[in-house]
């Protein structure tokens, strides 16, 4: 739900293929491989699998170059259902919700962030129990990523400007009138009030299972520092991606195939 103006919008089943909320913070000095196996059995009833990934940037030069220590990890403790994933590294804590079936339901931005911020304070606790300091915040984040699939409202990459009848090229008018075989375009954008920056990105991909062609399309926010309260940031820029999103596209296109409903607020 967002809105716009006058109006809230809402989606009956909006394109959502994933959801991710995340804080950044400062380098926990004492975290060790040890302790994922301890903070994994806080998550463990729920979070039954457990997967080794590479760290994500940014990433320190001091941690990066300290010889005397191995590259810093970064686990994921995954849901039972495979929907849901923690993600955490010594100065990350990330929250993902997936569409891993087609039929899987998006349970809204309200309970993922709910989520979110459970998790974070059970970190927190987790932090203290082990004595290894309290967590320092740096920066937010929150990604959305939006599959919308051949056929849901374009038939070719050849008549896009029916998806998209706000979106205009510096290049020309008819830019996409010749025969596009794929799409990688970015762009990013200031949030309002210096409250950091997103970037938004439209690219061509295909769906694992069936190889189905698709747009898919990420926003990602970064703050410019830790806001407090936390969650007055997440829903200002939860709001500017979804009013950004609901411009985009063609109004008649979002009631057809994801049930765009517009009332008073």
């Amino acid at each position: 739900m967002v809105t716009v103006g006058q109006r809230t919008i809402k989606y009956q089943n909006p394109p959502i293929n994933e959801i991710v909320c995340g804080i950044l913070f400062d380098s926990i000095k004492g975290f060790q491989t040890g302790h994922f196996g301890i903070l994994w059995e806080k998550f463990r009833p729920d979070f039954s699998g457990i997967e080794d990934q590479n760290p994500l940037a940014p990433i320190s030069e001091h941690d990066l170059n300290d010889r005397t220590k191995l590259p810093p990890p970064r686990v994921w403790f995954v849901h039972k259902d495979e929907n849901e994933i923690i993600q955490v590294q010594f100065n990350r804590l990330l929250h993902n919700w997936r569409r891993r079936r087609p039929n899987d339901e998006y349970p809204g931005y309200a309970t993922v962030i709910e989520n979110f911020e459970n998790y974070l304070s059970r970190f927190r606790a987790f932090l203290a129990e082990e004595k290894l300091g309290e967590l320092v915040p740096a920066r937010y984040e929150i990604t959305y990523i939006d599959h919308i699939l051949e056929n849901e409202g374009w038939e070719t990459l050849n008549n896009l400007e029916e998806l998209f009848p706000n979106f205009s090229s510096p290049i020309g008018k008819n830019i996409l009138s010749s025969d596009v075989r794929e799409i990688d375009w970015q762009m990013v954008l200031g949030l309002p009030n210096d409250r950091g920056q997103l970037q938004f990105s439209i690219r061509t991909a295909r769906r694992v299972f069936d190889n189905r062609l698709l747009l898919r399309i990420e926003f990602t926010a970064h703050s410019s520092q830790p806001y407090e309260p936390m969650r007055d940031w997440f829903n200002s820029t939860h709001g500017e991606i979804l009013e950004l999103f609901s411009n985009l596209i063609s109004e008649d296109i979002q009631e057809q195939f994801w049930g765009r409903k517009s009332c008073a607020p």
